[in-house]
């Protein structure tokens, strides 16, 4: 028989834009956003430890509207597939469908699995993205990819579904340990590193010169108000350009090769912002070996994160093979060599052939450097 071919013509533009608030108390802000989804039922998805902190506050703000809690364990174990099925099952049981809102209300984890499942569910829903920690308001809150973890890898099934709207609470930074909040600080001192010289350089006259502590930090308003302001902006530039990844969004995977790997290989005992610490004073290590930045611009990195309290060397007694295993199953590793983005100096981004910011580094190169500043 003859073969027929025909085509389906779909060009769609979207506006998928969203407001970003950022202050303090902004639960009541919240429930006037969710006046605008009054058709929809609220689903709050937080954890086991949110649930407590944060959902008496949310709930008071919205009054007579109800809504149905779905919490699950707090920690990164939970941010799975099967968590996700289990929250989906618990939803369906209610009675929700495409009538629904979910709220992602919880740090970074809540925030990637919520947003997944709001993706997801019923082939998708809208979502507010309302993190509770500092280490969410940099990374996760901000740019629609969602996803769960898996024991090859982090973040390596998920899906791009824009927020409606984020309320970064700067109250919420109040009930942060000290761990927590300088968790949250690597992902902005990374930040700083790929655009912001002038941040930067805050950080470390509060960190380095006046010795400022986490608890002292999330108590100074223009420091944590121009923290969150600054994270949210950079990382709405970078998407604005690159919704989908295409080149110029991997700028923000700056120290996340090797940190993203360390967490596979660690078990997750070390958290994310520890482990993006690590690699993004490796990546400047790697990268002055290739002239991307000079020894000052390195000590310095090191020199901030030491004065915040993060790591910034492989710990004692890591495998480098289990670290390049998980390199090279990740998202960014391909035939035997490994995508690296480099900063160059303070405050900006390398870009190579045809305007890449990212560039393959043969793996066996990466082992040895990996086993040069292991303990």
């Amino acid at each position: 028989m003859d073969v027929t071919t025909f085509r389906v013509d779909l060009v769609r533009t979207v506006d998928e834009s969203y407001p970003v608030v950022v202050g303090r108390r902004l639960d009541e802000r919240i429930a006037r956003f969710l006046e605008r989804h009054r058709d929809r039922r609220i689903a709050v998805v937080t954890d086991s430890t949110v649930e407590s902190l944060a959902v008496p506050a949310l709930a008071a703000a919205l009054g007579d509207r109800a809504f149905d809690v779905f919490a699950f364990p707090a920690g990164e174990a939970s941010k799975t597939r099967a968590v996700k099925e289990r929250l989906e099952d618990a939803m369906i049981a209610r009675g929700f469908g495409r009538d629904s809102v979910v709220v992602a209300l919880g740090g970074g984890v809540v925030t990637d699995l919520a947003g997944f499942l709001a993706a997801t569910f019923t082939r998708g829903v809208p979502y507010v993205s309302a993190p509770t920690t500092l280490l969410a308001a940099a990374d996760a809150a901000v740019g629609g990819k969602t996803a769960v973890d898996t024991p090859a890898a982090t973040n390596l099934i998920g899906a791009f579904h824009q927020p409606s709207a984020v309320f970064v609470d700067l109250d919420r930074w109040l009930t942060l340990s000290d761990r927590h909040i300088r968790e949250g600080l690597g992902e902005t001192v990374k930040h700083a590193c790929l655009a912001d010289a002038a941040f930067f350089g805050a950080l470390e006259d509060a960190f380095v010169r006046q010795g400022m502590t986490p608890a002292q930090f999330v108590r100074d308003d223009a420091l944590a108000e121009l923290t969150a302001r600054r994270n949210c902006e950079i990382k709405r530039d970078f998407v604005v350009s690159d919704v989908h990844e295409g080149n110029r969004r991997m700028g923000l995977n700056l120290g996340h090769t090797i940190g993203r790997a360390l967490e596979t290989a660690m078990g997750y005992e070390m958290n994310h912002g520890e482990c993006v610490a690590v690699g993004l004073a490796l990546q400047a290590r790697l990268g002055e070996r290739h002239g991307y930045v000079g020894a000052a611009d390195v000590a310095r990195v090191e020199a901030l994160l030491r004065s915040i309290g993060l790591p910034y060397r492989l710990p004692a007694g890591v495998s480098v093979q289990a670290v390049m295993d998980a390199m090279l199953h990740d998202k960014k590793g391909r035939a035997g060599a490994i995508r690296f983005v480099f900063q160059k100096g303070i405050g900006g981004l390398v870009t190579f052939d045809g305007g890449a910011y990212a560039r393959p580094v043969d793996a066996a190169e990466v082992r040895d450097f990996l086993a040069s500043q292991a303990s």
